[in-house]
Parts: C-alpha cells; structure tokens; sequence
C-alpha cells in the first residue's frame, strides 16, 4: 500500500473509534512507523487534509468505510527497504574503479571467502571498472597438497559469475620488485634486520621499548639485508621489520616484520622462486602491489582491519594513497554448515575424507554437491550486506532462496523401510505414479510402502493409494499388510504413497549420515534436484542411487 492510501485506512480506524473525530498526529505515526524511509514534513500536508476529508463524513458513510477496512484486517507490515549497496561517494566522475581479489591459494574457497569477492563484483557491476586476481602466494612452505588450489578458485568465481576482467597475477612472480622497496624502506632508516630471538622480541615489545638492532646505521642494515639475500643468514636467525610505533595500542602493529628468510623454497610451485631465500609478508606485498595495480577500492572482513593499519605505515613512508577500504562483519552461523577452516580439515582427517564438497562443509564445492545455485550464494551474500554486525543465516532462508532459482522440481518417494502390501480382487488397469507408468494385470498385485507411514492405518480404514487406487484394508501389521481392491477413480481419503518397482537409494546428509532405503524405479534418471516426500530436496550425486540431501 502506497502512503495515502495507508493513512487514509488508520484515519477511518482512528475516527470510527473516536467519534467521528481522528487524530492526525496517530495517523502520522502509524506511517512513520510502516514507512520509516518517507520524509514526514513533506507528507504531513497530505495526512492532515485527509484526517479532514475522513472527519467530514457522516456516520453511516465512516462506518460503511471502517467496514470495509476491517474486511481487509488492520495488522502492515513494514516497508522495507530495497537492499541496496552502500554508495562509493568518494569515486569522482570519470574516475575508474579498480579493484582486486586477493585470495591465499591454501585451500578451497568457502563462504567466507566468497562474501567480500561478490560484494567487490557487485561493486564492478554497478560502477564499472577493473577486477584483477592477485593470488597471495608468497608463502614460501605452500604444502604440496594445496598446490593447483588456484585452479579451483578460478572454477569458483566462474561457478559465481564473478567477472575478472583485469588478468590473473601471482605475488610470487614480483619477488624482486619487493625486495626493491625493502631496500628504498632501508635507505630511509624506516626498515631494520631484527636478529633478535622472537621471545625477547616480543618481551621488549610489550613494553614498548626498541631492540638494539633497530638503532644499527642504515649502513650496518643494508649489508644484513644484502647478507639474507645471499644467503649467508640462515632461516630463523633474522628477519627485517618495518619502524612503526612501538606504543600503538595494537601490539602486532609495533615494528611488525615484512619480509623473512627461508632456506629450501623449492616445494614452491613456481620455480622462479625456487633460488630465493628472501620471501615478503602479505602486509609487504599487498602494499606495494595495490600501489602498483593503482588498486583503488576493496572489500575485506573485519579481521583485516589491523593490517591496514600496517599497510598504511608502508605507503604513508613511500608517499603512497592506501585504497579505499569497505569492511564486512562475521558470518557466525549459515545454516547447518561448518564455516571454520580448521573444522573442516579436522573433519577430513577424522574421517578419511579427501575432498573439499563433503555437504557439512560452507565450501563452493559442497554447495555445488548440494544442489545450491550460485545465484542462491550471491543473494544470500547480497542480503547479508557491508556492515560490522554479526550475520546468522539459517537453511529455511538457504531454502528459500535456492527454491526461488531452481524452479519446480519432481517429488519421489522414499521408503528407509519398505514392506508389502497384497491386495486382492484387482482390476486390471494401468496409473501413472511419480511418472513412472504401472500395470496391474493380475487379481492379486503387491506394492510397497513405508512402514511407519502404514502403522497410521488399521484393518477396515478406506485409503487412497496415492497417483492410483483405492483400497480397504482387511489386516495391517508392521510387516505389511492386506486389503480388498475398491477402486480406481479418484475420492476422498486418507492417502498412502507406494511404488511397485524398486531402486535402492543411498541419500548423504547435512550432518554426514547416510539415509538408505528404496524409491521409484525411474529416481536413477533424475540428474538434477528432487524432492523426497516427508525427506526434503536431495540432488543426484553423479551415481546410481546416490543423493546428497540439500534442505528440507
């Protein structure tokens, strides 16, 4: 309902309830309350001639109007806001947007991951601009099973629709650009070789107080710093930081490192890497990369909000501008997921487990298992919005979604314990159920039904074989049952689903369970989502029989 025609519905209720006499100030409230978007010095006029116009009426005509509003019934709703993205105000006209994706291929992508990646898409979307993928992989000790991780990120942006129109880097590739600006930090006296054992470090750093090392002449630096290059210091013994405040209130920003050594780089991917012994911290890289890429904007999780402090302590020494930066809250609840990492991979260990899609995990790949469309992921990341509060997202809205881009699905049967039905005095006929086309051409035919479902019933109930027939039944037990043929028309009763033909299915649940029992015949044709009657959605997991449960 638009402004007018809701004050003109609380005008009649509040001038039916007062004598002919409504007051504009209730009515102005109610539509402040239901439109807390309008502007109510400019529609206040528009209020108040109504009251008057309600006011005027005779009490035959406001009681026919109050009647007609109370057909209706009295309780709105709130208007609610169209989501939309916070605006980039500080983008000038003409000014491109250029941005970037920043992922550590250390793992797969999972939720997490994927909110600030769409944000950020949503963003190139609406303003145009560049995306780029910078992969962050610096680390020199990358395990040899997270190698061909980028891979699977590159799949799961396509799988989201994520446009990366700018090119793919690797940080790895830039190793001698980042040695040039440790060097330049150097000359500056901003940058220093720590040989400092990190416990006594980190006890001076508590209290504020320098390291002797810090106070080393530019001179006496740069030559350690050529010394880690050469590698005549070994792993551990040294390691350069950045000349910070040593009194900010966040301990880890205090002369934080930015670049370490590493002696047997070689299990690194890129070989290039491989006869290097210097390698960057992210803050190091990240810095001087999105100077170089002219990145100008971002999205990131809260978490990092101590590293752009560190960051800005790298450009503000080289005479950089630090990106625009947007942050999102935590995602502390989607669903019946597991959203942390470290979860996930005791899971796998526990259980043997070698892959990422396991339906218990928040992974891209496990809500691909589960039959969850991407553009299911990019509303609910949409809807959950840039703010700081904590965000809870529970299956009923996963379903909602999902249900709203995959469409009408088929529905099936599943029987976890099947038993027999004899039924005698059978015409011969043939019904379509659950699509599958079933002849009955003898005077004694048997289905199956669920057990649970067939102890609702007892001897002499009327009972309306679902898609099918009519039956009475003579004995029922929990082994199965008999009954007397009635009918085929369709007529009002209690209704039983049932299937003549079998195919064993196994259905992997959201908690890791397996649900074995039997269905239709024709369930192993189905190559996409179903719906299991009182189960929930299930999607097929590319073998005979085998589902993988998606929502109820």
């Amino acid at each position: 309902m638009e402004v007018e025609d809701v004050a003109r519905k609380y005008a009649t209720k509040n001038a039916f309830e007062h004598k002919g006499s409504a007051q504009a100030g209730a009515v102005i409230g109610k539509v402040k309350a239901l439109f807390p978007q309008v502007n109510l010095a400019e529609v206040a006029p528009l209020i108040n001639k109504i009251v008057q116009e309600v006011n005027a009426l005779d009490s035959v005509k406001l009681k026919e109007e109050y009647e007609f509003y109370d057909k209706e019934g009295w309780e709105l709703k709130q208007v609610e806001k169209e989501k939309t993205l916070p605006p980039l105000e500080w983008l000038k006209k003409g000014e491109k947007l250029i941005t970037r994706a920043a992922p550590t291929p250390s793992g797969v992508m999972h939720f997490g991951h994927a909110r600030p990646y769409v944000l950020t898409d949503e963003y190139v979307k609406k303003y145009g601009g560049t995306y780029i993928m910078r992969f962050d992989d610096t680390d020199a000790k990358i395990k040899v099973s997270e190698v061909g991780m980028e891979e699977e990120f590159l799949k799961d942006f396509k799988w989201l629709g994520i446009n990366i129109n700018g090119g793919i880097v690797r940080q790895s590739d830039n190793l001698k650009r980042y040695y040039q600006i440790m060097e330049k930090l150097i000359k500056m006296d901003k940058a220093y070789v720590c040989f400092c054992e990190s416990e006594a470090w980190r006890e001076l750093s508590w209290k504020s107080k320098a390291c002797s090392c810090r106070k080393k002449s530019v001179k006496e630096t740069m030559k350690a710093y050529k010394d880690m290059l050469k590698g005549k210091v070994k792993e551990g013994e040294a390691i350069v930081r950045i000349k910070t405040d040593l009194k900010h209130k966040d301990s880890s920003v205090r002369d934080f490192w930015i670049a370490k050594i590493v002696d047997d780089p070689t299990k690194h991917p890129n070989k290039k890497v491989h006869k290097l012994k210097v390698f960057p911290a992210y803050n190091l890289a990240s810095a001087v990369d999105d100077h170089d890429m002219k990145i100008n904007f971002m999205v990131r999780g809260q978490e990092h909000r101590a590293n752009e402090d560190k960051q800005r302590f790298i450009c503000e020494y080289m005479g950089w501008t630090h990106p625009h930066t947007m942050y999102h809250g935590k995602i502390s609840k989607l669903g019946d997921m597991v959203l942390s990492k470290s979860k996930m991979k005791i899971i796998m260990e526990k259980e043997g487990i070698l892959s990422y899609d396991d339906p218990r995990m928040a992974t891209m790949k496990a809500f691909k298992r589960r039959g969850i469309r991407p553009e299911t992921v990019r509303k609910l990341i949409f809807e959950s919005g840039i703010g700081m509060s904590e965000v809870k997202i529970d299956m009923k809205m996963i379903a909602a979604f999902n249900k709203e881009f995959v469409g009408p699905v088929k529905e099936y049967p599943f029987f976890q314990e099947a038993v027999g039905v004899e039924i005698y005095n059978f015409i011969p006929g043939n019904v379509k159920n659950y699509g599958e086309n079933v002849i009955f051409d003898a005077p004694i035919e048997t289905v199956l039904v669920d057990k649970y479902e067939l102890t609702k019933f007892k001897a002499d109930d009327i009972v309306r074989f679902k898609n099918g027939f009519n039956v009475k039944f003579t004995q029922v037990s929990e082994y199965g049952a008999k009954a007397q043929f009635i009918s085929y028309e369709k007529r009002e009763a209690q209704t039983l689903s049932w299937i003549k033909g079998t195919s064993n299915v196994e259905i992997l649940m959201s908690d890791g369970t397996k649900k074995v029992g039997v269905s239709s015949t024709l369930i192993n044709e189905e190559k996409k989502m179903v719906r299991f009657e009182g189960l929930g959605y299930a999607t097929n997991d590319n073998a005979n029989g085998k589902f993988v449960f998606s929502y109820e």
